[in-house]
Parts: C-alpha cells; structure tokens; sequence
C-alpha cells in the first residue's frame, strides 16, 4: 500500500526541529549564501518558521550547491561534493527522516550501510560469518561513479512506487535538479545525487535496494554498505556466472554503469572491503591499510620535526585514536603488536635526534637503572636510525617510558573486540 500525506510529515515543525538538531551537530560548512550553522543557530526558530510555511504552500526553492573537490582515497582523482546551504541541509534532514520510517523496513538484512543499528562493524563480521559458513569466492563489483550517476528518473520511479504525495515528489525533483556552482558559476545537473546532502545515503539505499532484492531472489550471499558491496560463493565458478549476469542486470536494469576494471572474481582472503580482510575465518586489518597507517606514522614522525615531543605525541595520538577505534574488530593480536613495535621504533629514532647528544642519553640511561660505568662507556650514534635497535636503546625507552609518554597502543584496543556483537 502506497503512503499518503507524506509532505505533512516533512514539514511538521517537530521533525523539522528535529532534523535541525542533527545538522547542528553534524556542523559542516557553509553553502553559497554564507550562512554557517552558528548564525542559523542564532535565529533558529525564525529559519524553522520560514522553512515550515514555505513547504507547508508549496513554494520552497533548493538553492545550488557549492562544488568542492576532495581527495579519494587511494587514487589521485578527485570526489566531487556538494555543499547545500544550511536551510536546504534542515529540508533535506527531515525528508530523510521521513523516508527511514517508510522505506528502511523493507531494505535487506545484508544492507549494513547508514541505517541505525547498523555499522561498517556489523558488515565485516556479516562477511566473517559467511566465509565461517564456506563461502570463500567472491565477486567484487565496483560501481563507477555511482552517486553522480544514478538517474533522476530511477530515483523518482522509486519513490512513486512507495509514495503517492505528488508534492512531495516534486519537491524531491527540485532538490535533485537545483544544480551546483563551480568556480562561481551555475551548473545544471541531470542525474545523479551529491555528495554532502543528508539525502544522499537514503536514496542511494532506495536505489540499491533493487539489487538486494535481485540477489535475495537469487538466493545469493551477500553483504552492501552504502555501493560498496561483495557477493559470496563456494567456487570459482559461480562466482564468475554471478558476476556477469549481476553486472548485466545493473546496467541494464538499473542503468548503473559497472567500472570493469576494479571489479574482480578472487578468492575472499585476496579481497579487501571496508579496510579489513577475511582470513582463516577471521577479520584482519588489510595490507593497504597497515601501509596507509605506516606511511601516517612516518609523516607524523619526521626526525626534523621541529614540534616537541608533546606535541609529536599529541597528534599521534589523535590519528591511533581514530585507527584504532575503527580496527578494533580485527582478530590477529600479532599485527597490532607488530604495527606498535613500528611506531614505537620510530619515537625512538626521533627522541634519539631531539636529545642530540650522546652524553645526555648516558645520563638517562642512569634514570633508567643502568649503572653508571657502563652507561658512560655507551655510545649511541643519535641520528643514526639502527640506533633503535640496540639493546641499551631500547632498555632506556622501553614500554614504561611510552606509557608515561602517554602514547596509545593499538595492542589494548584488541581487548574491545569481545565487546562486539556481530548480526549473522
């Protein structure tokens, strides 16, 4: 059965306020009018009574967004994201909201990907628990440039299919259609959902939705958050059958085009998906993201580094904090301990360098217990990085002296993975 009156949800001032109070706490900044979050703040209800009466007559107006380009992980390109302005921010909020309560109970067990109770967590151990059950190939297919390419008239048969509120409709194509800046001009965009909007997550959902569906109808293994999505089999074989015919059925059914050649039939253990690898029937960090994580430490580590090691150790701690919190699901204890060993070996080279002299490291070595004739007859070459590994060295900076330093170690995060539940 179709919902009705859907627009009453969305501009209902206890939705809207609601929806304001998750743009407050998200932040962000501002759009092409100026107006940050703070100055909307300032005059809160005046903005929530605007908006409510504007989309309660049916005449609000989205304004385009501001273009910005980002950094894509792991490839020189670039993301494009779109900055709505604040008002636009609290509209899209509430129809996001509203959508939730009509959609979200119909979207699959296997969608992980911004839906409450639902985490990037839950997706690995989904992925853990189907490689447990002895599905080993996977099909990995990767969409190219799914958010700006989805079709406008997808998006909107999709919501006819669930709604029946023309207003709201029609809003919706507004909010779709009201184009971007670029370098101080005005663009027109035809398809496609920017990045940036509250929207963006639910309506990629609504349209994938229909590829959850297609594979639950095949019966198939499978696990998706937000376009990134891996497909389980128990051969080779099936796995290269699935990959055509689902790649088929996305571009031709769905008119999503399938980027070919970072899609690939492998086995689980080869593939990475949300950071971590399935290995022996356990989650670990993968490669790439023990390499992205060593080569943060060495930039956040330069031995001519001029900040002290306070500071050094401040914002080292503010990136582990983050790492950590993430990888904390990982299930192999030797690569958190190796991964602590690495950065540890790095402090040690750039103490070493700010110390300078030998001299002074032979008195410290005396704090650190060594009597005091054989801490004077030590000599340690302070720039040289083989230093670190000499015993002495690490005697003197030794695992008390990082606690007291006051420096995280991933090997305590490991601890927290008992603490999680993972949905089968």
């Amino acid at each position: 059965m179709k919902v009705k009156n859907v627009m009453e949800r969305v501009y209902n001032p206890g939705r809207l306020r609601s929806a304001w109070k998750q743009i407050r706490k998200n932040a962000g900044a501002e759009g092409i009018d100026e107006m940050t979050v703070k100055q909307f703040q300032e005059n809160e209800e005046f903005y929530l009574d605007i908006i409510h009466e504007k989309l309660k007559a049916g005449i609000y107006r989205f304004k385009p967004a501001r273009r910005v380009l980002i950094a894509k992980a792991g490839s020189t390109k670039k993301r494009k994201l779109g900055i709505p302005v604040v008002m636009d921010r609290v509209v899209s909020q509430s129809i996001n909201l509203v959508f939730m309560d009509i959609f979200d109970p119909d979207f699959s067990r296997s969608n992980f990907g911004f839906r409450r109770g639902k985490s990037q967590h839950a997706a690995i151990g989904h992925v853990r628990d189907m490689a447990v059950d002895g599905y080993q190939w996977c099909a990995s297919i990767d969409l190219k440039s799914f958010f700006d390419e989805i079709p406008y008239g997808l998006i909107l048969k999709l919501i006819r299919r669930r709604i029946s509120d023309e207003k709201l409709v029609t809003l919706l194509a507004r909010a779709l259609k009201a184009g971007v800046i670029v370098d101080g001009k005005f663009e027109k965009t035809f398809k496609g959902c920017p990045q940036g909007s509250p929207l963006s997550p639910m309506l990629s959902n609504i349209v994938l939705n229909e590829l959850d569906h297609e594979l639950e109808m095949r019966r198939h293994r499978f696990c998706r958050w937000a376009d990134d999505f891996v497909i389980l089999t128990k051969s080779e074989r099936a796995a290269m059958r699935v990959m055509e015919s689902i790649t088929n059925f996305l571009e031709d059914q769905l008119g999503l085009p399938v980027n070919k050649e970072k899609s690939e039939v492998a086995l689980l253990k080869d593939v990475e998906y949300l950071g971590f690898q399935i290995l022996r029937g356990k989650i670990r960090v993968s490669t790439n993201a023990r390499s992205k994580l060593k080569a943060k430490v060495r930039e956040l580590t330069k031995r001519n580094n001029p900040l002290s090691m306070k500071q050094i150790i401040q914002s080292l701690n503010d990136y582990l904090r983050g790492w950590g919190g993430y990888y904390r699901v990982q299930e192999f204890r030797k690569v958190f301990r190796e991964l602590d060993e690495f950065i540890r070996n790095r402090i040690r080279s750039m103490q070493l360098k700010k110390w300078k002299k030998p001299r002074k490291f032979q008195r410290i070595m005396i704090r650190a217990g060594y009597a005091p004739d054989i801490a004077r007859k030590t000599w340690v070459k302070m720039r040289n990085w083989q230093s670190v590994k000499r015993k002495e060295v690490r005697f003197t900076l030794n695992l008390n002296w990082f606690r007291y330093a006051g420096i995280i170690f991933l090997d305590d995060y490991i601890n927290r993975t008992l603490e999680l539940n993972f949905s089968r």
